[in-house]
């Protein structure tokens, strides 16, 4: 018997049709037609749900979410020493953050160095740069060592001053280099602020000196410091 609502063919002799519905008017309803007729074409082209916008939605959803996760990934990697790289330049190599990529530096530091490279992210940044002795400098500074060349620096006279605040470099305690830090207004340094927290830094070598200044937004210098001063620790002179 078939149904006169959906269209199925039922065994005969059933009441119900697998739909539900009953198949004949007195159907257990007291002879009353609980259901509005339909035709098997209006229930086959009975309009449905659409179903593309709804994936469109969760698949920008699940991709904005996957953006944000790895965003906030790589910004744990800044404080994350076993998701740092090695970066290997000319004549040295430093451990860095993975999310700082090579820029072009707008501003350099010094006229008597060279600019070797330049690496920054929205929060952190570091460059490098390098200053080759002439032969009587090298007579006078290629065999100090740290310690030595902090005294030798002194006694030269080199004052550097920052704000009319002077510089005062200092051996940094376990390894082979000078450091200072200061706050100094500085663009094109981090994508977060011109203000930023500098720790500038000198490596004494035979033939010379690099110089290497990392640095972070000013009002991350709390959560930043630590880490930029491991970085220098991890600079080598090739």
């Amino acid at each position: 018997m078939k149904c006169m609502y959906c269209g199925q063919d039922n065994p005969d002799g059933a009441v119900y049709c697998r739909c539900g519905r009953p198949l004949t008017l007195g159907g257990g309803y007291g002879g009353q037609n609980p259901f509005p007729m339909q035709t098997p074409d209006m229930v086959k082209h009975r309009k449905s749900v659409p179903v593309l916008p709804i994936i469109l939605v969760l698949l920008m959803l699940v991709a904005a979410g996957g953006f944000f996760y790895y965003r906030n990934y790589l910004k744990a990697s800044l404080t994350d020493e076993s998701k740092w790289g090695t970066i290997s330049g000319s004549g040295y190599s430093i451990k860095a953050p993975k999310l700082m990529k090579k820029g072009d530096m707008l501003t350099v530091g010094s006229e008597e160095s060279k600019l070797l490279d330049f690496y920054t992210c929205e929060e952190m940044g570091f460059d490098v740069s390098v200053y080759n002795y002439s032969a009587d400098e090298k007579k006078m500074y290629g065999d100090l060592d740290t310690k030595a060349y902090l005294a030798a620096y002194k006694l030269s006279g080199r004052v550097q001053k920052i704000n009319g605040q002077e510089i005062k470099f200092q051996v940094r305690e376990g390894e082979n280099y000078l450091y200072a830090g200061y706050n100094v207004h500085r663009p094109n340094h981090v994508g977060k602020s011109d203000d930023v927290y500098f720790i500038e830094s000198m490596f004494p070598s035979e033939d010379g000196y690099y110089l290497v200044d990392a640095y972070c937004a000013e009002s991350d210098k709390g959560k930043y410091e630590e880490y930029l001063l491991k970085m220098l620790d991890s600079f080598e002179i090739k």
